[in-house]
């Protein structure tokens, strides 16, 4: 169960926990909020780290506005937020779903700014229900007629207690799933040059993504092989079912692993000398 209290009190809202000198930017997904990342944040800053969580752009009202959002505008928002944390030793980026495709864009446009990555469920590829729906809104009115579609069974997490917690938007807007699949092949095709270090995670169980996408971004990022955990009990927001204790250790274990800059460059200088 997760603990209530501190993690109700303005659920859906951005925060921001003070820490040691690592930071972590935690981006949530599509139709989402803070609220998927802010477990992962306490255990982190229980280790130690600043964590900074904020409402992705096109999320701060409903399915209308986020309809209205471009893809550009989410990497955008979140390359502002990466910036808010320039002066850590090292800085962290976890992303959920679509916040996973952003930090994978901020840390093939930042390498500098990047040290390591967590990404959380990936929306490299999507389930069926939601590529056909995105290939009709590109190739049909269908976003037209049908501008959005109802969230009749709640955001895909297995545990009922969180799910009814969740305050995530009630319909999701086909004009941003095109948004969101675009960004996607956007995505994919710079995997290659993204050297950031990536832990990927994803839940056997999703409704949302495919997990061969996951797969394919451990496979396929610069950095890679990318160690990839597959959550046997869990939906699609890992970092809040049922296994979000262990989503949570593996990602502050492959945090905690990554040496600082200062640290590396000092190593590199004794080994060349």
């Amino acid at each position: 169960m997760m603990p209530p209290g501190e993690q109700d009190r303005g659920a859906g809202l951005a925060f921001d926990l003070e820490g040691g000198p690592d930071a972590v930017l935690l981006l949530h997904g599509f139709t989402g909020s803070p609220f998927e990342m802010r477990y992962l944040a306490g255990r982190l800053q229980a280790a130690g780290m600043r964590c900074r969580g904020p409402v992705m752009a096109g999320h701060e009202d409903g399915p209308e506005l986020l309809a209205r959002t471009p893809r550009r505008q989410w990497v955008d928002r979140a390359r502002q937020e990466l910036f808010q944390l320039e002066g850590a030793r090292r800085t962290f980026v976890a992303g959920c779903s679509m916040g996973a495709l952003v930090a994978l864009a901020l840390a093939h446009d930042h390498p500098d700014r990047v040290d390591a990555l967590a990404l959380l469920s990936p929306a490299l590829r999507l389930r069926p229900t939601g590529s056909i729906a995105g290939f009709l809104a590109r190739h049909t009115p269908l976003a037209r007629w049908v501008p959005r579609v109802e969230k009749r069974a709640g955001s895909d997490v297995s545990d009922p207690e969180v799910r009814a917690r969740n305050p995530c938007m009630p319909g999701i807007p086909l004009a941003g799933v095109v948004e969101l699949q675009r960004l996607a092949s956007e995505v994919d095709g710079m995997l290659p040059a993204v050297t950031a270090p990536a832990v990927v995670i994803a839940g056997a169980r999703d409704h949302t993504v495919r997990v061969s996408g996951a797969r394919r971004i451990a496979r396929h990022i610069g950095s890679g092989p990318a160690r990839l955990l597959v959550l046997p009990r869990s939906w699609h927001l890992v970092a809040i079912d049922v296994e979000r204790d262990q989503c949570a250790a593996e990602v502050l274990h492959f945090f905690q692993s990554i040496p600082a800059r200062a640290q590396a460059r000092l190593g590199d200088a004794v080994n060349q000398g």
